[in-house]
């Protein structure tokens, strides 16, 4: 009987700890999930839904309906009041647009040769103020000095029916944005490229050239292309907008015009083209003849003609589109796979960058005295601000008077590369930034992975007549197996993210060379407010990660030694 008793509460505090166990288990796992969702599992979920719609990134997710302040006036002061009773409906004839977008390659022939002088390296080739001036698709005034013309019979003609006499290089209301000017690869010019100067007064068209001792001719004929991003008014619709007064108004007795004008909102959403003063017409008998209504000032202040082109304040809403983004991100964007090839480029950096790190390493490894001295200095550009080094690095790279290119005509080297005015160049200088900003934090890692190996090891392997290199084939590298498993699953990662570095040191030039998908995300979602295309795109970039990281590890980690 006493067996029974004490099996019994043997199993009574089994199931009690199990409980308390599943309990604790709980307490512990729910936050943990719950913060899995939120910050993680949530925002990607968003994303995706994201990716399948049309959205400019500012405006609400519902369309929002129009707003204004309206007044009413009469003639001349009357001697009692005059009510304008609730419910009294203002009308309006107004305008709707309907936008599209538009990705396309322009071309452009030079009408004259270019004469380079000797000695230069960049060129003044055309003020675009000039160009959005004067330009004209059939013929051009030779009074101008336009020496661009556009060869309109390539353009799409889907496009052509919306574009006007000066906005095929961008015109100034920011409906257009040039991107990637480059001259043709079959041009006989050799060496020489073409971009836009931002910074230059009216935003200069320039040619880089080599620089030579004699001068340099850009042949009649040469093509340019410029990739636009153009956003247009393709329709335009005469609609009805209507007004409801929802409290009463009055006119007080000696006045012209109400106290406080009155804000109401459109009946229905849309964007409309409302101006300030308009004329509005007052349905219902009971309104005296001499009462007139019209617009005291609009909802936003907003220039309204500009809305929803520039990208900066809309009303359209979010709208599904389904796989559209997809579609023309796969199989329609050229450019997408040019940065795609651009991010790949950028990842041969790597195993350098691994290398130079490890030798570092090794070489801080040494009990010598000050040794930290020397650690802390190259660890310096790791936390280094990015803007600071590009100022550094651009004047090193400078092709006329940076310190690089005069070390190497000092020791022979006439033709040096002219770096961030060539787009091979332009990668490689980013790729030495990169290796020099980022080789002091893997070599701590190293360091600490090399400090982790028993020295013991060294010992043995010394005593049974191994050399130096012996010992770091057979000893340190194996070891190190997790450390570069580590070192090259976050390079990776980094690599597909770049961004920093090609934005504040090339400004992803010249022709677009040094521009990564990250980049071209960004100026898809905050210059040209096309938030479910960037997002699609983002997810793309997601997707690669992942695939390549599941990859690394399937490949990487059964030769990794713990």
């Amino acid at each position: 009987m006493a067996g029974q008793e004490t099996r019994y509460d043997n199993r009574k505090y089994a199931r009690q700890k199990m409980i308390r166990e599943t309990l604790t288990a709980w307490a512990f796992l729910l936050p943990n999930f719950i913060g899995f969702l939120v910050i993680t599992f949530l925002p990607i979920f968003a994303a995706l839904l994201l990716s399948f719609t049309e959205w400019d990134g500012t405006s609400s997710f519902i369309p929002k309906q129009e707003s204004a302040r309206f007044a009413f006036r009469i003639d001349a002061p009357v001697s009692n009041d005059i009510l304008i009773r609730k419910g009294t409906v203002l009308k309006c004839d107004t305008l709707s647009y309907e936008r599209k977008e538009f990705n396309l390659t322009v071309p452009y022939v030079l009408t004259k040769d270019i004469v380079v002088p000797a000695g230069t390296s960049e060129y003044g080739l055309v003020d675009l103020s000039s160009l959005l001036m004067k330009y004209s698709s059939s013929s051009f005034d030779d009074a101008t000095n336009l020496i661009l013309a556009v060869e309109s019979n390539k353009l799409d003609k889907e496009i052509l029916p919306y574009m006007k006499e000066g906005e095929l290089f961008g015109p100034k209301d920011g409906n257009s944005i040039s991107y990637n000017l480059r001259i043709d690869d079959t041009s006989t010019v050799k060496g020489v490229n073409a971009f836009i100067d931002m910074n230059r007064s009216g935003k200069e068209i320039c040619l880089m050239v080599p620089k030579s001792g004699s001068d340099v001719t850009v042949p009649k004929g040469t093509r340019f292309y410029a990739d636009l991003y153009i956003k247009k008014i393709a329709s335009i619709e005469t609609n009805q907008w209507d007004f409801v007064l929802d409290k009463n108004v009055r006119i007080l007795a000696g006045k012209t015009e109400n106290s406080n004008p009155v804000e109401l909102w459109a009946t229905k959403g849309g964007i409309i083209n409302i101006g300030v003063g308009e004329s509005m017409r007052i349905a219902g008998s009971d309104i005296p003849a001499n009462v007139k209504a019209y617009v005291k000032s609009t909802g936003n202040d907003l220039n309204r003609n500009d809305r929803g082109i520039k990208g900066g304040v809309g009303n359209n809403g979010l709208k599904l589109v389904g796989f559209k983004n997809y579609q023309k991100l796969l199989f329609n964007d050229t450019r997408f796979w040019d940065y795609m090839f651009n991010t790949f480029f950028f990842l041969m950096q790597i195993p350098f960058g691994m290398a130079i790190s490890l030798i570092l390493a090794l070489a801080m490894n040494q009990p010598l005295k000050g040794i930290v001295v020397f650690r802390v200095i190259y660890f310096l550009p790791v936390i280094s601000n990015i803007v600071a080094i590009a100022i550094v690095w651009r004047f090193v790279f400078n092709a006329d008077v940076g310190i690089l290119n005069t070390m190497l005509h000092a020791i022979g080297v006439s033709n040096p590369p002219r770096w961030f005015a060539d787009t091979l160049w332009a990668k490689i200088g980013i790729m030495i930034v990169d290796t020099w900003k980022g080789a002091g934090y893997n070599m701590m890692l190293y360091l600490a992975g090399l400090q982790g190996i028993p020295h013991d090891l060294y010992e043995a392997a010394e005593i049974d007549g191994a050399t130096s290199w012996q010992q770091f084939w057979n000893i340190t590298w194996p070891l190190l197996g997790p450390t570069n498993f580590f070192i090259l699953i976050t390079a990776v990662i980094g690599g597909f993210q770049a961004f920093a570095t090609q934005f504040v040191i090339a400004a992803g030039g010249p022709a677009g060379s040094t521009t990564t998908i990250v980049y071209y995300i960004y100026m898809n979602a905050y210059q040209w407010y096309k938030m479910g295309y960037a997002t699609a795109m983002a997810m793309i970039l997601f997707v690669f990660i992942m695939a390549i990281t599941a990859l690394q590890w399937v490949l990487s980690e059964k030769n990794v030694e713990y």
